[in-house]
């Protein structure tokens, strides 16, 4: 438990810029286009960039999966050369040729200018993010942490700075963002790519190691795009119905509150699953429970707080947001925040077992009635209720899909189920909300102040709770993190 404990947070350390990276963009983008942006183009922006994560994952993640699950497996086998060449020359060939498939798609549909437009820039962006992100996966697979995390984050900022300069400074408007990510890749790619083409050097493109990926890479690819359906449809159905200026005020708050916890889910995942796959690779099933169990401690440890801020501060955090999409936006925020808990948790933690185990084929029948039931409810719900009817169909399908996920996982992988972690942290996290709800804030306007008075009340509030009561044995990281910092004087001394 120690080791774990303690690997946890170098690794989650080294991953800091990453997530540094992703807050910064993450917000930046929120902060800046729906204030430079009119809601229609926002709106527009925001069909774009939902299109753009379809189309990539419906074409790519299946090699990127693979990357991630093999890399480990082709080092033990001294083979790392013909499974780089094998995947890199499939992104390649398949990047030109679905990109150029879906531009001419774009170019026949119905759509205004304006749209088709700004879809074609994000669409042109997926064939070299596909070459940036196999980078990525492999350093990352291969614990090249500090190269992964520099890499990246120098990617995402450069992309997000360039962006938003075209957004100001041309008449591109919402395409700006989209040309900025084409650009950022440029750059980096200039700097990456020949060191992996290097890896590449005596390797052989492999037709069955080509069949091998795509039978582990595309149920897994199926189902983050049955998964995305599940998060992401219901902007398409609020754009017919109610409107592109809509689709962006619900864009806009859906983003505030769930990108804020998937940047932890994220972060927390970037340094435990590969852990657990070398576990699992090398050692066996018990060693990848062992940090299976850690992980998922730690994913309810930092995630359920956030969930619960984001609630307990909604209107708070309004000022983030354009006055254009802000009074809609916050109004859906705290059931946002609910649902995207319970997202992370299906996404990072508990298909996690179909990844160690190889099953990959089941998530992607288990995810089916959850995006049927919500696409249902979305076309049922959204012309009589609005914006609150498609966060009601995203929390039962979240629901469903996870009761369904934890059934089919645990018959494939022996899933730790931290239950009393989360119990203790649920107590913490009640004691934290009724500390912030009781705050007399009553005569101040929501904004900046109010935000981080129950921020700061609430993070101390929760802290201490967990600590009194030791929940997710936090008490002995604490204690174990204050020992290496006394430990640290006196070894630098020696020296």
């Amino acid at each position: 438990m120690k080791l774990a404990q303690n690997s946890l947070g170098r690794t989650l350390l080294a991953y800091l810029p990453v997530n540094l990276a992703n807050v910064v963009v993450s917000f930046g983008l929120i902060v800046v286009l729906t204030r430079l942006l009119s809601p229609e183009e926002f709106g527009r922006y925001a069909i774009a960039m939902i299109t753009l994560q379809f189309v990539h994952m419906g074409a790519f993640t299946w090699l990127e999966a693979a990357m991630a699950r093999f890399q480990a497996r082709a080092e033990k086998d001294a083979d790392v050369a013909s499974h780089l060449r094998t995947l890199y020359v499939l992104a390649a060939g398949l990047g030109a040729l679905l990109v150029a498939l879906f531009l001419a798609i774009i170019y026949v549909l119905p759509l205004s200018r304006e749209l088709q437009t700004v879809l074609a820039f994000a669409i042109g962006s997926a064939g070299l993010q596909v070459l940036f992100n196999l980078g990525m996966e492999a350093h990352r697979a291969a614990h090249r942490v500090i190269r992964y995390s520099l890499t990246y984050s120098s990617q995402t900022l450069l992309s997000f700075t360039i962006g938003i300069a075209l957004v100001v400074l041309t008449p591109l408007r919402e395409s700006g963002p989209f040309l900025g990510i084409i650009l950022g890749l440029l750059v980096v790619l200039m700097f990456d790519l020949p060191s992996m083409l290097r890896r590449q050097k005596g390797g052989q493109f492999e037709t069955a190691r080509t069949k091998r990926y795509a039978a582990y890479g595309l149920p897994i690819c199926m189902s983050l795009l049955l998964g995305y359906t599940l998060n992401s449809s219901d902007v398409y159905i609020i754009a017919a119905v109610m409107g592109e200026a809509s689709a962006g005020q619900y864009n806009a708050g859906y983003n505030l509150a769930n990108r804020s916890l998937e940047i932890l889910f994220v972060w927390i995942s970037m340094a435990m699953t590969p852990a657990a796959v070398t576990a699992f690779e090398k050692t066996g099933t018990k060693a990848s429970q062992e940090i299976m169990r850690n992980y998922g401690a730690s994913l309810l440890f930092l995630a359920m707080p956030a969930a619960v801020g984001i609630a307990l501060v909604s209107k708070d955090a309004g000022f983030i947001l354009g006055e254009s999409v802000r009074d809609q936006a916050v109004i859906v925020m705290p059931f946002i925040a609910f649902a995207g808990l319970i997202n992370g948790i299906v996404t990072y933690y508990v298909q996690r077992a179909f990844m160690l185990s190889g099953q990959t084929k089941d998530i992607v029948w288990l995810m089916v009635p959850p995006v049927a039931l919500n696409i249902a409810l979305n076309i049922i719900l959204i012309p009589k209720f609005g914006l609150m009817g498609a966060v009601a169909s995203t929390i039962v399908g979240y629901l469903m899909a996870l009761v369904l996920s934890v059934l089919m996982a645990r018959r494939h992988y022996p899933l730790p189920l931290p239950i009393r972690a989360a119990a203790e942290i649920a107590f913490a996290c009640g004691v934290m909300a009724i500390a912030v709800s009781a705050l007399p804030l009553d005569q101040f306007d929501p904004g900046f102040l109010t935000l981080t008075i129950k921020g700061s009340v609430g993070a101390l509030t929760y802290v201490l709770t967990c600590y009194i009561i030791n929940a997710a044995e936090c008490r002995t990281m604490i204690g174990e993190a204050l020992s290496r910092l006394r430990r640290r004087p006196v070894i630098e001394a020696t020296k």
